[in-house]
């Protein structure tokens, strides 16, 4: 009988039903449905209705990185950049972006395994996406939002009196680039494109990562994201919109060019770079100290002003450029067991006055520059993990993916210094492999995501960065570590930095080249 056709007999698929007996046909098309007496719908394989409400947001968290990252600053963001969602669905907006800074502190876990990580507290009910609908709501979410996010938390953080952040009044800070390894596919092989040096060409195609670092607490003040093909010196223009006056930038020999050096100086920041050895300013004022005067300019005017330099039978010829001081220092490292290398190193700085800056502190002061290759040290081996690729497979989500590790990494460190200035405590002394691990744990328990009324924030990390026995040692043994080539074609042969071992106890001894000398030897 029709009218009595019971459930489990009449339905072979979900959404069908025989049409001979019925007399309708129910399928995806039909906006009809009939009314079938029998079981009840859980009773039947069906799948239950699942609440979209406050469930749907409950997975939204980053344990106590949740009281830095607020709910309300990620809506903010979002709102933004015009990325809410227009209907609550299983994955909102909000809850993806926590999903991709997860990503970050779980690294070597897949998309269901950075989820469990999310809903693994008993508290946090569980909507269980698909890895597929991750990835889709990652690709719906786009960078943007994980950009605005980033310029939100990147600044400097470091306190008037922080030990290693300043020097005669003047900020510290160093910028370098670096590469990020991303999947190998075609739509990041054509964005990026490959690496290649005397070693070979580079397996997976990369990401250029420049940033502007503050020194002491290694945290970032503006990053840029580019191509392998962008060269550096491009990338350091755009950074030259975080310089202000009262900074003293640090480079090595990468930052070159009038153009970069120009835009650098008219920012009111001073300058403190390394030049390359075919570089030979002229000299055109000698100073007391050893140091002289010159003028960084294009390649024709430094080589109108060499000639003049060396004759000076004429008036000075009507360049323009940037006035600087040179500084040829030689560095000598003895280690403990006796063991003694060389090494030149030629400098320039916009501190003209030697009397207030001299050059034996500026030469030592150059060694800070190495603070930026701290900070990729621990975005790239403690918090990405050691030569991990990352794994997105388009371009925009692995710009996505790197961002979102950029600002895990400055929370992480403003939590760090944060910690560290109310403790009274030497902000180096901070293990960032700690607070990592801190943060994890608090992720998976679900604890902490909100802040409690008269206590400090992220009390469970601050406590773990704190203990005794996580802190570095107040006073570490000078430590000289020689350039490796860290993937060789070979580890036996075609490696010849391979014997360049770490050197511990080490005495440096830093001396002032005088003008006069280097004068004549350009003369002859």
């Amino acid at each position: 009988m029709p009218g009595s056709l019971r459930y489990g007999a009449a339905v072979k698929r979900f959404g069908e039903i025989d049409v001979a007996r019925t007399g309708l046909r129910v399928g995806r098309k039909s906006t009809k449905t009939p009314f079938l007496r029998g079981a009840p719908l859980l009773q039947s394989g069906m799948p239950a209705h699942v609440d979209t409400g406050e469930t749907a947001f409950a997975a939204g968290h980053l344990g106590e990185l949740t009281q830095v990252i607020t709910p309300s600053l990620v809506d903010e963001v979002l709102a933004k950049t015009g990325r809410v969602q227009v209907r609550v669905r299983k994955l909102p907006a909000r809850v993806v972006v926590y999903f991709v800074l997860a990503m970050a502190l779980f690294g070597e876990c897949g998309y269901r395994g950075v989820w469990a990580a999310l809903v693994a507290a008993p508290s946090v009910p569980d909507v269980d996406p698909s890895a597929a609908a991750l990835r889709q709501a990652r690709r719906r979410l786009g960078s943007e939002p994980l950009s605005v996010l980033f310029d939100q938390v990147k600044g400097a953080v470091a306190a008037e009196d922080a030990v290693g952040s300043w020097w005669k009044g003047l900020r510290t800070v160093a910028w370098d680039s670096t590469g990020i390894l991303v999947a190998d596919s075609e739509a990041n092989r054509s964005y990026c494109g490959r690496a290649s040096g005397r070693n070979g060409v580079c397996g997976f195609p990369m990401i250029r990562l420049s940033a502007l670092v503050e020194c002491g607490t290694r945290a970032l003040i503006d990053a840029v994201l580019g191509p392998w093909t962008q060269a550096e010196e491009a990338q350091c223009t755009v950074l030259c919109r975080a310089l202000r006056p009262g900074m003293l930038v640090l480079a090595d020999r990468g930052s070159k060019g009038f153009a970069l050096v120009r835009s650098a100086a008219v920012t009111g920041a001073q300058l403190l770079w390394r030049m390359s050895a075919d570089l030979q300013p002229p000299v055109l004022h000698a100073l007391p100290d050893g140091t002289y005067l010159s003028m960084s300019t294009g390649t024709n005017e430094r080589d109108r002003l060499r000639r003049w330099s060396r004759h000076k039978r004429t008036a000075p010829p009507q360049i323009a450029g940037i006035a600087i001081r040179v500084i040829e220092a030689t560095v000598a490292v003895r280690a403990a067991d006796g063991t003694k290398t060389t090494t030149s190193l030629r400098l320039f700085t916009t501190l003209l006055d030697h009397h207030r800056y001299p050059a034996a502190e500026l030469a030592e002061l150059y060694h800070r520059r190495w603070q930026a290759e701290t900070a990729y040290s621990g975005l790239k081996v403690t918090l990405r993990g050691p030569d991990r690729v990352l794994r997105s497979q388009h371009t925009d989500d692995a710009l996505q993916e790197l961002l979102g590790l950029l600002v895990v990494y400055q929370v992480a460190r403003q939590i760090a210094i944060d910690a560290a200035t109310h403790a009274g405590v030497d902000p180096s002394r901070i293990s960032l492999a700690v607070t990592i691990r801190t943060a994890r744990h608090t992720v998976i328990t679900a604890t902490g995501t909100t802040t409690r009324h008269g206590c400090q924030p992220t009390p469970g990390i601050r406590q773990a960065i704190l203990h005794p026995r996580e802190l570095a040692p107040r006073y570490r043994p000078t430590r000289i570590l020689p350039r490796r080539v860290k993937r060789p074609i070979s580890t036996f042969a075609y490696n010849a930095t391979r014997k360049n071992t770490p050197l511990t106890n080490a005495t440096i001894a830093i001396s002032i080249t005088t003008a006069t000398d280097r004068t004549r030897r350009w003369r002859t």
